[in-house]
């Protein structure tokens, strides 16, 4: 076992390959490993989402610390490094409809939290909603200027690409087996492709596989508390060009969020969306597309590969967005695609920390959505992290 790397990233999705890109720049040794097969472009999480560049309008501080922080940073990290590198994005801004006047006080409150999360948002009557999307029914909505979409896919590969010209390397269909924390270092245990093993040492790992990042933590402290409850996604979509009140300009369009109670407790939920898609247009550049994604329609997965099986019926669809977006029909939907998301048990915000206070293991646990937008954040954050984290040990190379 004489092979020794510097930093091994477990998962290639965004937040990986943001890692390894925000690492490998800094001058880091960096290896990374996924499981998936092919190009890196994020098979799961990262790529099986709507595509929505969040404002940071929906995480207050108290319980939420790092999604409010890192989800407003990491929008404008994002919207800067697609302009850079032609990733397609727009910054389409956002409108989240009151359809009934009581409504409106709960608009306030998110408002309130816009302003405490230096958010850029105001709230307009249903006159000026009507002027930004004609085809949107409201009473009065907040818009979110910074809100935007973005090809998820042309985003990974571009950080994996970028990542590589660092000197970031990847090892695709490659899954980790084992992992111990020894004197030396941390050993490892992969299987290849073929079948074939092997074992070697990693100064220090973060853990970032997304939806098996609860497995990959207890490779590491057996005894680690975190589980992800996975939770399947599934999103309807209509082809805006159908005909005139279809229509929209090209707006994410949300409903008021609304009150869940659970056996864990009470939150907000976001709503089943409208959420234009890209294409280019005759230059190349991004311009909203015939196609918008109506979704999330979110229930408990049956496993963390739960893709597959029949779609809820899209008159469930029809019925969540109908309020405010009246002369959509049942028939003008189809199903478009399923995301299954690494939702933490007992957790709102993520769980960012070294494994048992080892500076050596960094886990990145429960990285749900607005993980897409907060990606770049993150990314300097565990660079910060692992500079100055607890027990480091900068290895002379």
């Amino acid at each position: 076992m004489s092979t020794k790397v510097g930093i091994t990233i477990i998962g290639a999705g965004v937040v990986g390959c943001a890692v390894a890109k925000e690492l490998a720049g800094a001058g880091e040794e960096v290896l990374v490993l996924e499981r998936n097969p092919g190009v890196v472009r994020g098979e799961n999480q990262s790529s099986r989402n709507s595509g929505v560049i969040h404002a940071g309008l929906y995480y207050d501080r108290a319980t939420r610390p790092l999604k409010a922080a890192l989800c407003v940073e990491g929008n404008r990290l994002l919207h800067a490094f697609c302009d850079r590198y032609g990733v397609p994005a727009l910054k389409c801004g956002k409108l989240v409809v009151a359809v009934k006047e009581s409504d409106i006080p709960i608009l306030r409150v998110y408002l309130a939290r816009a302003s405490e999360n230096n958010v850029p948002a105001r709230m307009v009557d249903g006159r000026e909603a009507s002027e930004m999307e004609p085809q949107v029914k409201a009473k009065a909505a907040l818009y979110l200027p910074t809100s935007g979409v973005i090809d998820p896919t042309s985003l990974v590969y571009k950080l994996h690409v970028l990542a590589g010209n660092h000197g970031a390397q990847f090892l695709t269909e490659t899954t980790l087996e084992a992992a111990r924390l020894r004197s030396e270092g941390v050993e490892l245990t992969v299987r290849y492709r073929d079948g074939a093993r092997d074992t070697f040492l990693s100064d220090r790992v973060v853990n970032s596989a997304g939806l098996y990042s609860d497995d990959v933590a207890r490779m590491a402290d057996p005894a680690s508390p975190y589980q992800i409850d996975p939770l399947r996604g599934e999103a309807a979509k209509f082809y805006r060009t159908r005909r005139v009140g279809l229509h929209l300009r090209g707006m994410n369009v949300y409903p008021t969020p609304e009150k869940v109670e659970t056996p864990n407790g009470t939150y907000f939920t976001v709503g089943v969306h409208l959420t234009p898609t890209l294409e280019k247009d005759p230059s190349g550049l991004p311009e909203t597309g015939a196609v918008v994604t109506v979704c999330p329609l979110n229930m408990a997965a049956a496993h963390k590969e739960d893709y597959g099986g029949d779609f809820q019926p899209m008159e469930i669809f029809h019925r969540r967005v109908a309020p405010f977006f009246p002369d959509l029909k049942e028939e003008d939907l189809e199903p478009h695609q399923v995301g299954i998301q690494a939702r933490l048990v007992g957790h709102q915000d993520w769980v960012i920390g070294f494994s048992q206070g080892d500076g050596r293991w960094l886990n990145l646990l429960g990285v749900d959505s607005p993980g897409l937008t907060g990606s770049l954040a993150i990314a300097g954050m565990v660079r910060r992290m692992l500079c100055t984290g607890p027990g480091v040990q900068h290895p002379s190379r």
